[in-house]
């Protein structure tokens, strides 16, 4: 099932000093898929069409429709993208921060999944968010279990040192 992700988009508002706030201000509770220490937070979002996906974020200046889904069917394929605010820059100005994805199928048996930079760079300015480099692609064949699976980024900011573990669960369908 395709989702729009307004919720996602009404965090755009986000201070990024401080944990996940609502348009209001009000602090919003870390979820299994959205997490914070301090001001470093991280979101997992899944989606059917990564290309689109990073168009919409990056070419809109309204507030984008960003098509998210937590269900594939064998045959398709999903990628992982990690939004995030408040990473920490160096004596340079500039952030470093990483992922390694981990799938686990519908066993629960666990395989790494790949990895690299979410951010190398400046910080965004505050109260803007920012769409991560690093993603992670899986596809789906007939010879794949259908079932419920889990996708984990654990994502460190090497500068402050925090690092955070973020969940999206998938379901796979024939």
């Amino acid at each position: 099932m395709k989702w729009c992700l307004v919720f996602l988009v009404a965090l755009l508002s986000l201070a990024a000093h401080g944990a996940w706030i609502d348009p209001t201000g009000k602090a919003i509770p870390d979820t299994e898929s959205m997490r914070s220490a301090g001001d470093f937070g991280v979101q997992i979002v899944l989606t059917a069409d990564e290309d689109r996906f990073r168009q919409a974020w990056n070419t809109s200046k309204t507030p984008p429709r960003l098509s998210t889904t937590n269900t594939v069917r064998l045959g398709a394929a999903v990628s992982a993208l990690l939004i995030f605010h408040g990473c920490a820059p160096d004596a340079e100005g500039v952030c470093d921060v990483v992922v390694e994805f981990v799938l686990e199928d519908a066993d629960g048996k666990k395989t790494p999944a790949g990895g690299g930079p979410v951010w190398i760079g400046k910080p965004m300015q505050q109260r803007f968010l920012q769409l991560g480099q690093a993603s992670m692609s899986v596809g789906f064949d007939k010879t794949d279990p259908v079932g419920d699976y889990k996708i984990t980024a654990n994502v460190k900011d090497r500068v402050s040192g925090r690092s955070l573990s973020v969940v999206s669960r998938l379901k796979v369908t024939k």
